[in-house]
């Protein structure tokens, strides 16, 4: 099992992963995805048991506590010093081993090493507890439609 970085031959497995996962929230276009990717590659990886992808995490400078619009491609100038988490998708079949949680530690070792100070990320489909159990809490503020009915705004503050 490895935490790879992701190359442009990657997308397609990528794609397949998103339909398997996102049942209550629409899923994103390629070409919005790999905005999100070009615009900070060093904090977007998958993961991997052996030859099979079966993780997926992207996340991107933002400037804001307001999450950026689904469906959408990030407007110029909107970096900053929060990393947003946009996505983190694991495989069903491999649910309950851990693999979130490791994918996660290494996003806050890629944050903490960029000088990010916080990690933002809007939690889909009831996610609210796990996102709890990696050390985000609830922001009460309120979140775009797009991310559907149970969305909830939650942040990880890094120390330094």
């Amino acid at each position: 099992m490895s935490i790879e970085s992701i190359v442009e031959t990657t997308w397609s497995e990528i794609l397949k992963l998103q339909a398997e996962v996102y049942h209550l929230v629409e899923p994103e276009s390629l070409e919005v995805l790999r905005d999100k990717w070009l615009r900070s590659p060093s904090s977007c990886f998958t993961y991997r048991d052996d030859e099979q992808l079966i993780g997926y995490l992207l996340a991107h400078s933002w400037n804001s506590r307001t999450p950026p619009k689904l469906f959408n491609k990030l407007a110029k100038g909107t970096e900053g010093s929060i990393l947003f988490l946009h996505d983190l998708a694991v495989s069903n079949h491999t649910f309950g081993k851990g693999i979130g949680s490791k994918m996660i530690e290494h996003l806050v070792n890629v944050a903490t090493a960029s000088g990010y100070r916080e990690i933002l990320l809007v939690s889909v489909q009831n996610s609210v507890q796990f996102w709890q159990k990696q050390g985000f809490t609830i922001v009460e503020q309120e979140v775009c439609n797009s991310y559907g009915d149970s969305a909830q705004l939650m942040k990880r503050v890094l120390l330094a």
